[in-house]
């Protein structure tokens, strides 16, 4: 679990790094979080990670306590790391962090 860690941080800064010398397109940059994030995901798949998601109260009714999203926690956590490191990488821009 700890070398999935590294290896992820490890493409998350390299893809920091080639964003900064090469000038990636938009695609590419879409394309290497979502593979950083495998290992992580792929170690949370392989020790039997729970993929069930506690319900509001509000819909417990209709959907019960837990649901369990399956293949779509995964695609969903992947999908939250692309917006989160997007996010950042805007953010520092608006900031004048990268002026």
């Amino acid at each position: 679990e700890f070398v999935a860690a590294l290896l992820s941080i490890a493409c998350m800064c390299f893809l920091g790094f080639a964003d900064n010398v090469l000038d990636l397109r938009w695609r590419h940059k879409l394309l290497l979080p979502t593979a950083a994030t495998l290992p992580l995901l792929m170690v949370y798949w392989v020790n039997g990670g729970v993929t069930y998601v506690m319900v509001p109260n509000f819909l417990q009714p209709m959907l019960g306590g837990v649901v369990n999203l399956g293949i779509l926690y995964y695609i969903y956590m992947g999908m939250l790391a692309v917006f989160c490191t997007n996010a950042i990488n805007i953010l520092a821009g608006v900031n004048g962090l990268e002026a």
